[in-house]
């Protein structure tokens, strides 16, 4: 028996190990400091694109006056403008405006200068929402788009929101896509390097997909019954095996 027991020590170094390295797989920001200053950049304006859709309220201290610039409001999150392709949106009184590039400041202060100088509002609060703000995620854990109430989101709050990271996705290399100006790019983010705070995908923007790879090969919840009762068999054997080979050797 003496081999037999010299074999269960070698057993459980293995199966700490196998723990350990799927505990380490799945911490986030392991190559982070305590008590240590890292920079924090802002998050970007978004920017607005083609197809964007934009809710715009003007209101001043005399109602009346804004009325002209509100035509077909809700009250709430103003009048919804469809950007065209060519970047342009068509704004009560002001007429055709391109609003392709210009962030969501760029926007109302525009709007606001616009109104001003043509004497129609001598103060007026112009409010720009960008209404479709959405993530898609799809991957390992299913596919969901989350809505976005505000101007500003992080991946670390998206996926969050979503719970769609699990022990079976590949953490080390989370995909974002990204379309602006005609182009597509794919970027590969880190979840277990603070380097992922300075992607340029950290903050996320309007219509960017979220892919959370699968890590090795995902297997159904019958095959990880069936992996569970090969690896207990392999296991049983391994240990019949060294009992014989005691036995035989102590004859």
């Amino acid at each position: 028996m003496k081999r037999l027991f010299n074999s269960f020590p070698a057993w459980i170094a293995i199966l700490a190990l196998v723990s350990c390295t799927t505990a380490r797989q799945m911490s986030y920001l392991t190559d982070m400091e305590y008590n240590k200053d890292y920079p924090v950049k802002p998050a970007p304006e978004l920017v607005v694109q083609p197809d964007d859709l934009l809710g715009i309220t003007v209101t001043s201290s005399t109602p009346e006056l804004a009325a002209p610039f509100n035509l077909f409001s809700d009250g709430q999150s103003g009048q919804k403008y469809i950007v065209d392709r060519n970047g342009n949106i068509e704004f009560p009184v002001l007429g055709t405006i391109n609003v392709w590039g210009a962030t969501l400041t760029q926007i109302r202060d525009g709007i606001a200068d616009g109104i001003r100088a043509n004497g129609f509002i001598k103060d007026p609060i112009v409010n720009v929402m960008l209404e479709n703000f959405s993530i898609t995620v799809i991957g390992s854990a299913g596919n969901s788009v989350i809505p976005v109430r505000g101007n500003s989101i992080n991946l670390l709050e998206v996926l969050a929101t979503n719970k769609s990271v699990t022990n079976r996705s590949d953490i080390r290399d989370v995909m974002v896509i990204r379309t602006e100006n005609g182009v597509r790019r794919s970027y590969s983010v880190d979840l277990q390097s603070k380097d992922l705070f300075d992607s340029p995908v950290f903050y996320l923007k309007q219509n960017d997909v979220v892919y959370i790879k699968p890590k090795g090969v995902s297997l159904s919840a019958s095959g990880q019954t069936t992996m569970s009762f090969v690896t207990a068999g392999l296991s049983l054997i391994s240990i019949i095996v060294n009992t014989l080979l005691w036995t035989s050797r102590s004859k």
